[in-house]
């Protein structure tokens, strides 16, 4: 089962990210820590839904606390 996620933008970065992908992203992965961050997880690795894992926008996203998006997790 997929898991999917309704992104909010927050930030300028995250606003446009919104507006040229959509607010609607799968979950591919999630995992407790990432290299380039300190913050503590979950984290998941998204892509807009339709595009596949080799699209430009997929993204290490904080679930817990984002800097640039409010996520909403949908059944």
């Amino acid at each position: 089962m997929t898991s999917l996620i309704r992104m909010n933008g927050k930030t300028q970065k995250g606003k446009n990210r919104v507006r040229e992908h959509g607010e609607i992203w799968v979950v591919l992965r999630e995992a407790d820590r990432v290299i380039f961050d300190s913050s503590t997880g979950p984290w998941a690795f998204i892509a807009p839904r339709g595009l596949g894992r080799e699209s430009n926008g997929s993204r290490w996203v904080n679930l817990r606390w984002d800097r640039d998006f409010q996520i909403e997790e949908l059944d």
